[in-house]
């Protein structure tokens, strides 16, 4: 598929860009003939090498060019060889046609149409009538002399088509050009098409095709065809490394008559510089035509971006000034708005704080009143049951006197059997309750003592003297004496019990009890 414009103008950027690298690998490719020239004795081999240097100066330094012309002519006149001067002299007619010597060339080709010209040099030869005629219909100032040249440059046109066999690309390029020439545009647009279509092209040849069948279309008033070849054929000759050329500098007039000013200056710019570098003399006074208005363009369109820069830097200093006014202001209510925001989480530090306790009073009273709901209900249902063993026990003892039972009664009453099982039953209920409200107690307990000091219960579901002294803690009942009448030990008996546990906790020893509190909470 055919690059978009779009494609093509990027590729062109780029050409633009790598025109000096082609130009200097192009220098090298020179050079590389030059040391080669060193190595040549026979004045014939001199001669066809003098004449490959001509033909790579011939489009890059007119100078060069008419220097090795001379020194290839030279060297065919010593090797006597009737083809090579043939070559040399037309060389020097190619030089002064593109130098636009016209006068010079004319009288060189009369010389050497009288001396006859070698069958093998006539391919060239029509090229250089062409040529020449070609250029001098292009420059005439009277008609009849135009028209004389068309004639002439019409018959070499036909000419060069009879030794170029059909097929190549010299043929179908002059091809194309003749029926340009006489207005067939349509016809010269189809022929180059079908030819570049899907072929394989050096990139001079593709630059030469391409702008052939930009003339077709610019014949047809076709303008974005014309365009889109012309930026093939511009790319191919800068990646051609030459400085000869036509098709970037009738490009550069379209992309400025769109308004691509920009890009417009700097291909017509690369062109002037190649024309004086290559000192093209016809391309310099053909780009100076149009040159300064293109740079008029330009230099107009920069003066309005300085005006606009300048417009642009006042109204940003303007801005600047109003934005130091407004920092000053913003710092200001900044200022202040710290203050208020450093007071404000001053009292929210505050209400956080306040909440926090509120929140661990609420836990904690609904802790306390859940415990005293789940032992108010046990106590309830202890006192029924002591209420019922009353009742039973009277009614025994009333049974045993009524039988005249009295022994019994008195050694019944002189037991403490009812009191250690009513005990019994009572700290069995109490474990019970307690675990029902605290069912991790065990476990939390021990991960705060060391581990030859966990306590492991016997039975499940109940707990050991150790373990019924800090569930009483755990509950609030925190004095030795309290505790010890609850669970009928002697003072120093609970007072060793909690030293003990204390000094085997894994946490700090005076923390011990304090977490033991904590347990079954979050805190815990």
């Amino acid at each position: 598929a055919s690059p978009t414009d779009a494609q093509l103008t990027a590729a062109l950027d780029s050409a633009m860009s790598g025109h000096a690298e082609n130009l200097l690998r192009k220098e090298q490719e020179i050079n590389s003939l030059r040391d080669l020239l060193g190595t040549r004795t026979k004045a014939v081999d001199r001669s066809v090498l003098l004449g490959d240097l001509f033909g790579a100066y011939l489009s890059n330094n007119a100078d060069s060019a008419i220097a090795y012309a001379a020194r290839r002519l030279d060297a065919a006149l010593r090797s006597k060889d009737k083809l090579q001067i043939d070559f040399g002299r037309l060389n020097s007619i190619n030089i002064l046609s593109l130098t636009g010597s016209y006068t010079e060339a004319v009288r060189e080709i009369k010389a050497l149409q009288a001396d006859g010209i070698h069958p093998e040099a006539r391919p060239y030869y029509y090229h250089i009538m062409r040529l020449t005629f070609g250029n001098m219909a292009d420059y005439a100032v009277r008609e009849e002399d135009r028209a004389l040249y068309r004639r002439l440059t019409d018959q070499y046109r036909d000419s060069i088509l009879s030794v170029n066999p059909l097929g190549t690309v010299t043929h179908t390029v002059v091809r194309a050009d003749a029926l340009n020439a006489h207005g067939q545009y349509a016809e010269a647009a189809k022929l180059l098409e079908n030819y570049m279509a899907g072929r394989s092209l050096r990139e001079h040849d593709r630059a030469i095709l391409a702008y052939t069948l930009a003339e077709a279309y610019r014949g047809l008033k076709n303008r974005p065809a014309e365009k889109h070849n012309l930026l093939i054929a511009s790319i191919a000759d800068l990646k051609s490394g030459v400085r000869e050329y036509v098709a970037p500098r009738k490009l550069a007039m379209i992309l400025y008559e769109e308004g691509d000013i920009e890009r417009a200056y700097r291909l017509m710019r690369l062109c002037l510089d190649d024309a004086v570098a290559s000192k093209s003399r016809q391309r310099v006074f053909e780009i100076n035509e149009v040159f300064p208005m293109v740079n008029k363009m330009y230099i107009d369109r920069i003066n309005a971006q300085q005006r606009r820069l300048t417009v642009m830097i006042t109204l940003i200093a303007l801005m600047a000034v109003l934005l130091g006014v407004s920092l000053v202001f913003v710092y200001k209510q900044m200022k202040r708005a710290r203050y208020a925001s450093s007071k404000l989480e001053e009292a929210n530090t505050k209400l956080r704080s306040v909440n926090a306790k509120l929140t661990a009073a609420k836990a904690a009273v609904e802790e306390e009143s859940l415990i005293k709901n789940e032992y108010l209900s046990t106590y309830m249902e202890q006192c029924l049951a002591n209420i019922d063993t009353l009742s039973a026990y009277r009614k025994q003892l009333r049974l045993q006197l009524a039988t005249g039972k009295l022994a019994r009664v008195t050694k019944d009453l002189d037991s403490d059997a009812m009191i250690d099982r009513a005990f019994k039953e009572f700290y069995a209920d109490f474990d019970s309750t307690f675990l029902r409200l605290f069912p991790t107690f065990i476990d939390e307990f021990n991960a705060l003592l060391t581990e030859p000091a966990r306590i492991v219960p016997h039975t499940e579901g109940s707990l050991t003297p150790a373990l019924r002294i800090y569930a009483l803690i755990r509950l609030g009942v925190t004095e030795s004496a309290s505790i010890a009448k609850f669970l009928r030990y002697s003072n120093s008996t609970i007072y060793n019990y909690r030293t003990r546990l204390r000094n085997a906790a894994a946490c700090p020893r005076d923390e011990f009890e304090a977490r033991v509190t904590a347990i079954g909470t979050e805190k815990g």
